[in-house]
């Protein structure tokens, strides 16, 4: 537990729960709210040292001659090794972990969005743990309906990410009821006030 940082709150739950809406709250309420996401998209493309990380496991033909990121190529590669993906997601992640603690520095306060924060060792760094849910029939409505998938493919992603949730550390993590009838902004300013008093 000493690597916890009092500057970083996670912000996580399964397919279709709600993590971006209550992301989208915390904006709207001036706090800066760190996509992983988008960070690893973003630092895949301008961190020399992760780029450098990728040529060295998929070869130079992963970046394009402009210098953006062929995506098809990557994915047709560690998608038929486990071993690479393995070793390009511990990169990805390292580079994600280091950018993040260098904006909490600059700013204090964050909150972390994460579809993966125990594989991403986000977990490990966040001082608190913010899981939002929601009933698993309403999650699926809302993956089907946002994503324009079959059923058969949410729920299979739900199934994936169980084990990924069970491993949040207990005495850190907040439960976050998103289920349209339960007030979520009251339970949200609740939070933020302890956080700040």
């Amino acid at each position: 537990m000493n690597d916890v940082s009092a500057r970083i709150i996670c912000v996580t739950g399964g397919i279709g729960a709600g993590k971006s809406i209550v992301s989208t709250i915390l904006r709207l309420k001036g706090f800066v709210v760190y996509d992983c996401d988008s960070a690893a998209r973003r630092l895949m493309e301008t961190d020399g040292i992760l780029k450098e990380g990728l040529v060295s496991l998929l070869g130079n033909g992963v970046y394009m001659p402009d210098g953006s990121l062929d995506r098809k190529m990557m994915a047709s590669i560690i998608f038929s090794d486990d071993n690479i993906r393995g070793k390009v997601n511990r990169l990805v992640h390292s580079a994600v972990r280091e950018d993040m603690e260098r904006v909490s520095e600059r700013n204090g306060l964050i909150f972390v969005e994460t579809a993966i924060p125990v594989t991403s060792g986000i977990d490990k760094m966040a001082f608190s743990v913010w899981m939002i849910d929601a009933p698993e029939r309403l999650r699926l409505e809302r993956a089907c309906g946002r994503d324009n998938v079959p059923a058969e493919s949410v729920i299979a992603r739900m199934r994936s990410q169980r084990e990924e949730f069970s491993g949040l550390p207990a005495s850190r993590t907040v439960r976050i009821i998103n289920d349209g009838e339960t007030p979520l902004l009251p339970v949200i300013d609740r939070l933020i006030e302890n956080l700040i008093n």
